[in-house]
């Protein structure tokens, strides 16, 4: 059975294949980790661009709430001087 050269062939085969094997699995270990390090990169870059997001949202209403009470307190005004101006002309 060990004289065999099918034997050593078939003892080749499986070196060279555990050799191989040992070596893709490693490349693709390598390749997996990459790979997840740049998705919890992406990640991480995602919640922070969300943070920003909110932040900015928040930003744009509350400025957006200010321009809306200037507007009524300047429609208030103009209302309040279109009054006296008509009781002045009422009164002339």
């Amino acid at each position: 059975m060990f004289k065999t050269p099918e034997f050593w062939v078939l003892v080749a085969f499986v070196v060279f294949v555990a050799g191989l094997g040992k070596t893709i699995w490693r490349q693709i270990g390598g390749a997996l980790d990459q790979r997840a390090a740049d998705i919890k990169k992406q990640l991480e870059d995602a919640s922070r661009l969300h943070e920003e997001a909110k932040e900015t949202l928040a930003v744009y209403k509350r400025k957006q709430r200010d321009a809306l009470k200037e507007a009524e307190e300047i429609v208030a005004r103009a209302r309040a001087e279109a009054e006296r101006v008509r009781v002045e002309a009422g009164k002339s």
